[in-house]
């Protein structure tokens, strides 16, 4: 098979499987629209699969593909790729990670398997545990890998995303529950960020009880989903004279391991000033 093949295919034989990103009903209808009026303007991209030698595995295109399903066709004009499983990940995650309508969960998402398989190819960029350990995620070892500034380099040339954006999104990804993730995709949390920012900072067992508040619609944002499911009183726990710690705790969770310990000694040595004083 020759890498780059277009032709046209049953649209039954293309196998959908462990996809990052679920389909987004607008753009589907989005599509079926243009579908209708203009046909297939660009093939789908496909890679063959390893283990059914009449079935192709999707690549990029979901929508596209989703559309016209719905619209009944039989088949789909696509384009053919030779792939490893890992090749059509980063392929996926590329291929999605540019586009204007992606919301800042899925850019989260993609960008945190993105960074997931930098490490996993660049094994010196690991700075110390697992990431997904509690004991790491405990450190926030993510903020100092040695190679953090490589990472975020290159994948700002390879998406055009600023590497800010890209430090933000995977650092959200790093802490968001995935059960969490499932659960908020398609609900207003998935559109805005601040509100997965609230939502990370929160336990993982934490986070999965205020997702599944907000997807069963019993509200619309991470503190009314902490209160109507029971996590906090109405109204708040924080006491008033306790104001500007919960403001000042929002901006310790984004401090690297170094800055936390220089926080640690600038507090030690105000607090023996105070009781020297007292």
């Amino acid at each position: 098979m020759t890498d780059g093949l277009e032709y046209n295919i049953n649209i039954n034989d293309i196998l959908v499987a462990d996809r990052l990103r679920v389909v987004s009903e607008p753009h589907v209808a989005m599509i079926m629209a243009s579908l209708s009026e203009v046909g297939q303007l660009s093939a789908i991209a496909v890679a063959r699969a390893t283990n059914d030698a009449n079935a192709v595995i999707l690549v990029d295109g979901e929508h596209r593909l989703e559309a016209a399903k719905r619209l009944e066709w039989t088949e789909v004009r696509v384009y053919e790729r030779n792939l490893t499983p890992e090749e059509r990940e980063k392929h996926e995650i590329h291929a999605n990670i540019i586009r204007a309508e992606l919301n800042p969960l899925d850019r989260a998402v993609f960008l945190g398997r993105l960074g997931d398989i930098f490490e996993r190819e660049n094994p010196g960029a690991r700075n110390g545990g697992d990431r997904k350990s509690r004991k790491y995620l405990e450190k926030n070892q993510f903020a100092n890998l040695a190679n953090w500034s490589e990472f975020s380099k290159e994948a700002s040339r390879r998406t055009g995303v600023s590497a800010r954006t890209i430090y933000r999104a995977r650092d959200l990804a790093a802490h968001l529950s995935p059960e969490a993730v499932a659960l908020i995709r398609g609900t207003p949390l998935a559109d805005n960020q601040s509100q997965l920012q609230a939502l990370a900072q929160l336990p993982a067992e934490e986070q999965v009880t205020v997702a599944r508040t907000v997807a069963n619609g019993r509200a619309a944002n991470v503190a009314k989903a902490r209160v109507a499911a029971g996590l906090i009183p109405a109204g708040g726990a924080v006491r008033q004279e306790d104001g500007p710690l919960v403001k000042l705790e929002a901006q310790i969770l984004r401090l690297s391991l170094a800055q936390l310990r220089s926080l640690r000694d600038l507090v030690d040595r105000r607090i023996a000033a105070k009781e020297g004083g007292a």
